[in-house]
């Protein structure tokens, strides 16, 4: 679709794990006219390691901002771009700027041993209020240690680490900058002063100048230069501005922009994320494992009030199992016919450890109350009840310490809100409403509204998110259905992971795996 002649556009450009993705978004419409995509080329030289190539990130980014380019007639009506991009992962420049080693993937988990000796020689509390962050294998300070460690010659001749957002704007715009949310995801940011830690740099043992300037998200950094015009198809009038960390920038372009909003994000896994006004590191937000940090809309913070990595995933497990390959709208259509409460049968939907708030890796799924008269219907439903159930345990903790509504509106995005009986299901176990916003790749999207501010092209978040126009679903509850699924949520799912934590954790030392 063509934009009306002398709209300005807006480009977006969303650098992920498995794809990239750009759009082009026209504001006066309020909507996408150009999507294009490409894959992002993991190399694995290691059994368990994943790398990324710097080139071929940025070839892979500027084929498909080509791509959209043409889509809409040429580079003259692109006002502005911005990047958003997957976390941790960051390239060493040396002096001559040119790329030294892989980048390690954010998920690759070879650095364990560099978060170890952050948990043995700082405090993890004390690391946590500073940071916002929980010690981690993948904060980008482990990987650099561990080039330090295993790759010296590289570390050395580093003067430059530049995380995937950073990189990608530094080829657009030739100029050096990371937003803070993605500085904060680097583990050594302050998020008080909004600037890198001089304590926690003095501890890596590593120069502050190793880092670029930390600028808010929707900040002009520049220009496209003549080179990156040549690669992108872009002209060199195009804005350069700041981006974010991906699930931040979606979260802006789902909405979720004010303090006390809640956005549920579940595609293979879960995240659910709340809006904040101010940094406040508590311990018991630290226990849960529930990380804060600075949001890509100025002056908010959020909070990850709760996250498991088997949600999507774990649902479209359970339904390869009871129905085959092709049985995941079979396996909805049964547990839709199954009662409320799966006649008994309930999971603890641990498959690949609790996540929050239990924090606990060794944690494993189990499935209880079973009968033979139990069909594939009643065990689907069953997980997709304890999904709903784990997420309601960590909204009562992010309610309890942060002060959110109890019935306060759900904002959900991801692959699960292709479902309604799964929004209507999370609606009925939360007591909450739920909000779907229909939008189209909600990472680049958002990208690309950071792109207006920084042109200049909105004046604020707010007026950013409200140029969109999307159609939208809600799902209200039923007051019945919450009153029954909350007398079995407490009386059976929050006893159940007390229940086996021992059990799970002997089976992780007697190595069954």
């Amino acid at each position: 679709m063509a934009p009306e002649r002398g709209s300005p556009l807006l480009l977006g450009i969303d650098v992920g794990t498995t794809n990239t993705k750009v759009v082009v978004y026209d504001p006066e419409r309020g909507q996408v006219v150009a999507v294009a995509g490409r894959p992002t080329q993991t190399h694995h030289p290691r059994p368990e390691w994943s790398e990324f190539l710097a080139d071929e990130l940025w070839e892979g980014a500027a084929a498909a901002v080509r791509e959209v380019v043409d889509a809409v007639g040429g580079p003259a009506a692109i006002q502005a771009v911005s990047v958003a991009s997957m976390g941790e992962a960051g390239v060493p420049l040396d002096a001559q700027q040119r790329p030294l080693a892989p980048l390690i993937a954010w998920y690759d988990l070879r650095t364990e041993p560099q978060a170890a000796w952050w948990r043995a020689t700082f405090d993890p509390f004390a690391l946590y209020s500073i940071t916002g962050q929980i010690v981690e294998p993948k904060y980008s300070v482990n990987k650099l240690l561990w080039l330090r460690e295993h790759r010296p010659e590289v570390f050395t001749a580093t003067r430059r680490w530049l995380c995937v957002e950073d990189f990608i704007l530094w080829k657009l715009s030739g100029e050096q900058a990371i937003d803070y949310s993605l500085a904060s995801r680097t583990m050594l940011f302050d998020q008080r002063r909004l600037d890198w830690s001089d304590a926690l740099l003095a501890h890596a043992g590593l120069r502050r100048d190793l880092f670029p300037p930390a600028l808010p998200s929707g900040t002009r950094i520049g220009r496209v230069t003549a080179e990156a015009a040549q690669a992108t198809g872009l002209g060199t009038h195009t804005v350069v501005a700041t981006g974010g960390h991906d699930h931040l920038v979606g979260a802006f372009a789902a909405g979720a922009i004010r303090p006390g909003g809640i956005l549920d994000s579940t595609g293979t896994a879960c995240t659910l994320l709340t809006v904040a006004d101010r940094f406040e590191p508590q311990r018991p937000l630290f226990e849960a494992g529930f990380e804060t940090y600075a949001h890509v809309v100025a002056g908010t913070y959020i909070v990850l009030c709760g996250y498991i990595d088997a949600a999507g995933g774990a649902v479209e497990w359970l339904a390869r199992q009871l129905f085959g390959e092709h049985g995941y709208e079979a396996a909805f259509r049964a547990a839709e016919a199954a009662p409320l409460g799966a006649a008994g049968a309930l999971w603890l939907p641990h498959l690949l450890g609790s996540g929050t708030p239990h924090n606990d890796p060794s944690s494993r799924a189990a499935l209880v109350g079973v009968r033979p008269e139990h069909g594939r219907g009643h065990l689907f439903r069953a997980l997709l009840e304890g999904l709903a159930y784990w997420m309601q345990q960590n909204l009562d903790l992010a309610g309890e310490r942060l002060g959110l509504p109890a019935d306060g509106e759900l904002l959900a995005i991801g692959g699960a809100t292709r479902s309604p009986f799964w929004m209507q299901l999370k609606a009925d176990v939360s007591g909450r409403p739920v909000h779907v916003p229909r939008i189209e790749e909600a990472v680049a999207l958002g990208a690309a509204l950071l792109a207006g501010l920084g042109s200049g092209l909105f004046p604020s978040a707010e007026a950013a998110a409200a140029s969109l126009r999307a159609d939208s679903a809600r799902y209200r509850p039923d007051s019945r259905a919450t009153a029954a699924y909350r007398r079995r949520y407490e009386l059976v799912y929050r006893r159940l992971y007390p229940a086996l934590r021992e059990i799970n954790a002997t089976l992780e030392q007697l190595g069954g795996h």
